[in-house]
Parts: structure tokens; sequence; C-alpha cells
């Protein structure tokens, strides 16, 4: 079967605001040809001759199954080891410190780290990685990774399987991975390169619509949400900031991609530069518990 016809003004806007509706995500109209291509095949699967009766068969059915089918097709998952250097010097240099003392002293029981829209979990490894390498490198024993809690989510459930296996190819491996955490994290197997077990094990994969309530993951002292934000329509945004306002404990860290989000940040948020490097903290109103 073949589809009859490409898809039209009528039919992307349909389907674009029900992709909006199920996910939070923008697609303007000028990437009409993003729905058509990477739908075309999901639509054929379904058994149907235009993408409007596509959309009409969803809509009636609301099967979670074919819902997930389309947020797998339409999200962009670009992602790799140790986005953006300075941010990881920060994190190592300036957080990790803190984290240690408040973990040595008694003042904190766990350090909460979330990792949003975390795709096929580059960034939550790079996280579990970079605790572990600077625990080594300065010879802490009385703190390891077990004393971090670092949670992964995402919209995308092929994405997520992925992530789990803590296995990746040639190509992804070589995208921002240096040869000190290659030779020390990672195991060649046949073609595939295996993430050490220990290490994958300290980070907690879920499945998670950021549309849904986050009042169940508790409080966080920091939140990685990088490069998603943009695909969100400013009202979403707002959204999201003001949530994830909510579960940082007093003084924790939100960091963004590079975009500017100032006017919705500023109010909440403490904002920050450290070199090139924009980051926010919670504004400090009451006693946040551990």
């Amino acid at each position: 079967m073949v589809l009859c016809e490409s898809i039209n003004k009528q039919e992307f806007k349909l389907i674009s605001d029900y992709i909006t509706e199920i996910s939070g995500v923008v697609i303007p109209p000028e990437k009409r040809y993003l729905i058509e291509t990477r739908l075309y095949k999901l639509v054929l699967d379904y058994g149907v001759e235009s993408f409007s009766e596509f959309y009409n068969q969803v809509i009636s059915r609301n099967d979670p199954v074919i819902i997930q089918k389309i947020i797998d097709s339409i999200m962009v998952n670009e992602t790799f080891w140790f986005r953006d250097a300075l941010l990881w010097k920060f994190f190592e240099m300036e957080m990790l410190p803190g984290f240690v003392d408040a973990l040595l002293s008694g003042r904190k029981s766990k350090i909460r780290i979330w990792s949003a829209a975390t795709s096929t979990g580059q960034e939550a490894y790079s996280i579990a990685m970079c605790i572990d390498n600077y625990l080594k490198r300065n010879n802490i024993t009385r703190v390891d990774l077990s004393s971090f809690d670092i949670l992964a989510t995402d919209i995308s459930s092929r994405v997520l399987d992925i992530a789990k296996t803590a296995r990746y190819d040639r190509i992804s491996i070589s995208r921002g991975l240096s040869e000190h955490y290659k030779a020390n994290y990672f195991n060649i197997n046949g073609a595939a390169w295996d993430l050490d077990r220990r290490v994958a094990d300290a980070v907690k994969f879920r499945h998670f619509n950021l549309q849904s309530c986050y009042k169940g993951f508790g409080k966080f002292d920091a939140v990685f949400c990088r490069y998603v934000l943009i695909y969100f329509s400013d009202i979403f945004k707002a959204d999201v900031v003001t949530r994830m306002n909510d579960i940082l404990v007093n003084g924790g860290a939100f960091f963004i991609g590079h975009y500017v989000l100032y006017n919705m940040l500023k109010e909440i948020f403490d904002v920050h530069n450290y070199g090139n490097l924009t980051y926010y903290t919670k504004k400090t109103v009451d006693k946040d518990g551990d």
C-alpha cells in the first residue's frame, strides 16, 4: 500500500496539534516534512491511505501503543557524552565538592540528581562517571556512587530501551567521550562498547512525560533539563520551569541548554555565570528537608 497523497496543511494542523497535546512538542509549519517523513511508515503499517484517516483512527481508538509509537517516531534524540565541556568542569570543580561535604558532614544522606529528557542515556551516564571519577581522583572513600540517587527520564520508550542496555556502537561512543573515560569505564564487546556495570547500575531509568505530575519524584539537588525546552511552546516552557523549581531543594541547581529563558526564570531562580556557562539556582525562601 502507498499513501494517496502527501500530508496537506489541514492534516498537518490536526496531527501537529495532537503531537503537542500528547508530548508538549511544537512542530512549526515550515517543518511539515518532519511529520510526513517520520510518520510515513507508521501510517502505512496502520493500514490507512491518508494522514487524515490515520489521525481519525488514532483519535477514535486512543490506543496507548500507537500513541507511544507516534512519540517515539517524532522525538528528536540528539545527544552525546559530556555535552558542553564547561558545564562538566563546573559540575566537577564547583558542585561535587559541596555535595561530598554535605554527605560527609551528615547534612545529606543522599544527593539526588535528575536527568530529564535523557534520550539514550549519555547525559545520565556522564553524570555517574563524572561523580565516580571525581571520588577516585580525590581519594574519597567514605562516599561512593551509592550516595548519589541519579534518575533519568524520557518520553520515548524506544530510547530508554537503548539507554538501559548501557551498550553503545562505535559512532555513539565517539561522540564526546574522552579516551580517559572510554578506557576506564567501557569494555569492548564485539562491535559494541559496554559501560561498566557498577556505573550503569547507579542510574535509574523511568518513562516519563514532562506534562505529567512531578510530585512523586521528591526533591532534587540538581536537575539537568537541557536542549528539550526549545521544542516546547512558551506556555509549556513556563509550566515546566515552574514545576522544576518546585521539585528542587533551596539552592538546587537547574541546567538548561544554550538558549535564553531569562524572563521565565528570573522570578524564581537566581542566575549565575561560570565563564560562558549560565546556570540557575532555586531561590531560598524557607528551609527544605534532606
